[in-house]
């Protein structure tokens, strides 16, 4: 691991930690949602980070870290796989193609992706805000917490942060 790969992972471990506390004290959607898509793209980057050149500037690598992971060797990804809770490589490689969609939606809630959109951060739309992200019901919320797909994505994103070091 390189010490940006670090630097990153550190601040994802500090990320997480937060989403974590968030999550037990009952606060908003906003917040827990705020927190678990800043840990998804701080350990996207610290990954990404392998290469020993910056990724992309920018709040989505979350897809790109799922894909990333899939390209390494087989026997390595053997290994990755079952750190990550799979049985095996074969078991995570579905489960990505599987999750892209709830992936990208974690990754574009950022509000510089979501655009007019529900975000976070800020009232929506910019121009006109009708919607106070403290009041709003997430429907990406919903399907963390409600759906097979969501929950093992939640297992999925503190197993990767909290492993990192085993598979950086």
């Amino acid at each position: 691991m390189n010490d940006a790969q670090k630097l990153w992972w550190r601040q994802a471990q500090s990320d997480l930690a937060l989403y974590i506390q968030l999550r037990r004290a009952g606060a908003h959607e906003c917040h827990v949602l705020h927190y678990l898509q800043m840990a998804t793209e701080k350990i996207s980057k610290a990954y990404l980070w392998r290469s020993g050149h910056a990724p992309p500037k920018s709040h989505t690598g979350f897809i790109r870290f799922l894909k990333a992971l899939l390209d390494r060797r087989a026997g390595e990804l053997e290994w990755i796989a079952k750190t990550l809770g799979f049985g095996r490589r074969e078991d995570l490689d579905k489960w990505v193609s599987s999750v892209q969609i709830l992936a990208y939606s974690l990754q574009n809630i950022a509000p510089a992706e979501a655009r007019n959109g529900p975000n976070p951060e800020y009232p929506w739309p910019h121009e006109a805000p009708v919607h106070c992200p403290s009041d709003h019901k997430f429907a990406l919320w919903s399907q963390l917490l409600n759906t097979g797909q969501g929950r093992k994505m939640m297992e999925f994103i503190q197993r990767a942060i909290s492993c990192f070091d085993a598979y950086a």
